[in-house]
């Protein structure tokens, strides 16, 4: 089972006053790398993502994550050392932060909707998909068609650990029902399932896993359940 989890961003004033408390729950590996962060609100991205990561680990294990850092892979995925059959992810943009937790090699994307980047679409998506984006009625379903498809083939590239290092366009996201969508054109799609998710409105959300079962709604928990206070 996939599951989807939420957190959104405290205001400014808010996260200074609880850093120091929220630093002091992560590594000192992850306090480090809070300090390279030039804005407040990258930092607190990061920082909520490894908090709620961690309370996950933890809820489903019962016991105290230890305070050790996560371990990565080849291209940077993230994993937690030591805990066998538990798969995370991590994405934020705008003011949400979220994570994708499950039994199941796993990625997860969340967009803040914008004005569709005409060329991004033109250099990184299939000939199909650019067709899609062209049969778009208006600049509103444009939008809607370009950030699910953008979120849905980003989450299978975090899915497989290699980002952006595999071509976007070297694989095709099809529509084969309401809300339903498959990956095809890449050997190393066949074992992989696609859903996307409702957040809140200006966003696009959109998971992929090796097992077919996902959650049927994100879970949005609060800030207090991440620290305690």
């Amino acid at each position: 089972m996939t599951e989807i989890f939420a957190v959104s961003l405290l205001e400014d004033s808010a996260f200074e006053v609880c850093k120091p408390a929220m630093l002091a729950m992560v590594p000192e590996t992850t306090r480090q790398k809070f300090t390279l962060f030039a804005r407040s609100n990258d930092a607190q991205r990061s920082l909520l993502g490894e908090l709620l990561v961690r309370h996950l680990i933890s809820e489903i294990k019962g016991t105290k994550l230890p305070e050790h850092p996560f371990t990565t892979g080849e291209k940077g995925k993230p994993a937690p050392e030591g805990y066998h059959g538990v798969h995370f992810n991590i994405s934020h943009s705008g003011r949400w932060v979220v994570v994708a937790l499950s039994s199941d090699r796993v990625g997860v994307d969340v967009e803040k909707m914008r004005k569709v980047p005409e060329g991004v679409a033109h250099r990184f998506f299939s000939e199909a998909e650019n067709t899609m984006l062209q049969n778009a009625s208006d600049d509103a379903q444009k939008a809607d068609i370009f950030f699910t498809l953008w979120t849905l083939k980003e989450s299978f590239l975090k899915a497989i650990g290699k980002g952006l290092t595999k071509s976007l366009n070297s694989f095709t996201i099809i529509k084969t029902g309401n809300q339903e969508y498959l990956l095809t054109n890449d050997p190393e799609a066949e074992d992989f399932h696609l859903q996307v998710f409702e957040l809140e409105e200006g966003y696009k959300l959109a998971a992929c896993a090796t097992g077919k079962q996902f959650c049927e709604e994100v879970k949005i928990l609060d800030i207090k359940e991440l620290t305690g206070f």
